[in-house]
C-alpha cells in the first residue's frame, strides 16, 4: 500500500513541481522590477504558498512511506525529488522570500510564516539527504 502512495504523489508532484517552479519564477522576476505593488506581490506569494502546501502534503506522504518501499527505482526517484528541493528549490524560494520582505516590509509577518513552513519542510527532508 505504501509504495502505492508514493508512486501516487510522484504522479501528482510531476504537475505540483511545475506549478511551484512557475510561481517562483514569476515571484523572483516581479522582485526584480524597482518597485513591488503589495497586492501584485501578496498574489504571488499566496501562489506559492499554495503549492508549497501540496508539497508538503506530498513530502509528508513520501517520508511516511518511504522505508516501506521496495522498488529501488521509486525510492531513487522519491528520494532525489526531495534531494533537488532541498538543495536547489528551497534555497531558491528562500531567497525570494526574504528579498520579496526587503522590498515590502508590510509584508513580514506573512513572509516570516512562509519561511517557518519552508523550515518545516526542510526538516522533514533532511534525513533523507545524500
Amino acid at each position: 500500500m505504501s509504495e502505492n502512495e508514493v508512486r501516487r504523489v510522484l504522479l501528482y508532484f510531476e504537475q505540483v513541481v511545475e506549478e511551484h517552479h512557475a510561481n517562483l519564477d514569476e515571484l523572483e522576476n516581479y522582485l526584480e522590477l524597482p518597485v513591488v505593488n503589495t497586492e501584485k506581490l501578496e498574489v504571488l506569494l499566496r501562489r506559492l504558498r499554495r503549492t508549497r502546501r501540496e508539497l508538503l502534503n506530498g513530502i509528508k506522504i513520501i517520508v511516511d512511506n518511504i522505508e516501506n518501499v521496495k522498488d529501488e527505482k521509486l525510492k531513487e526517484e522519491a528520494l532525489g525529488l526531495m534531494n533537488y528541493f532541498y538543495i536547489v528549490e528551497f534555497n531558491d524560494e528562500e531567497n525570494a522570500l526574504k528579498k520579496a520582505m526587503d522590498k515590502d516590509n508590510s509584508l513580514s509577518e506573512i513572509i516570516n510564516s512562509d519561511l517557518d513552513m519552508l523550515n518545516k519542510i526542510r526538516s522533514m527532508v533532511v534525513k533523507f539527504i545524500f
